[in-house]
């Protein structure tokens, strides 16, 4: 899969964070179609510009938060992955977030390496779970 083709939203609410993994990922060849800060706009994103996938915060600070997100996206036609971006170690909230549609679960505390794994597993139609969470 060539870098062209690779493309993905980010749905974040932390401000520097979610600038942050614009750039990283721009420079390492990805195509951002957008950022958004709330699940409201994260879903107007996704399913307007399509993107391979959507890296989706789990603790949005909006209605619904990133739960909601994932269930309306993994329900939509846009043909999205998801790959979950959290801090939560939460069992059981991780396990309904898969039942939910998510394609992916990368850890925060993985840094940037594991979210690469974890974007480019899900590319490839695998589901990708943080290594630390067994």
């Amino acid at each position: 899969m060539s870098n062209d083709s690779r493309s993905v939203a980010i749905v974040e609410d932390h401000g520097a964070l979610r600038i942050f993994l614009r750039d990283v990922l721009q420079q390492r060849g990805w195509d951002v179609t957008g950022v958004a800060g709330t699940a409201e706009s994260g879903a107007e994103l996704v399913l307007s510009t399509k993107p391979d996938v959507a890296v989706v915060d789990l603790h949005l600070a909006s209605e619904g938060g990133g739960a909601s997100l994932i269930r309306r996206l993994a329900g939509s036609e846009a043909g999205t992955k998801v790959l979950v971006f959290t801090a939560t170690t939460d069992p059981k909230e991780l396990d309904s977030v898969l039942e939910a549609g998510a394609d992916g679960i990368v850890l925060k505390e993985g840094g940037l390496p594991e979210l690469i794994d974890g974007l480019d597993a899900v590319l490839r139609g695998e589901r990708y779970v943080s290594p630390s969470l067994g």
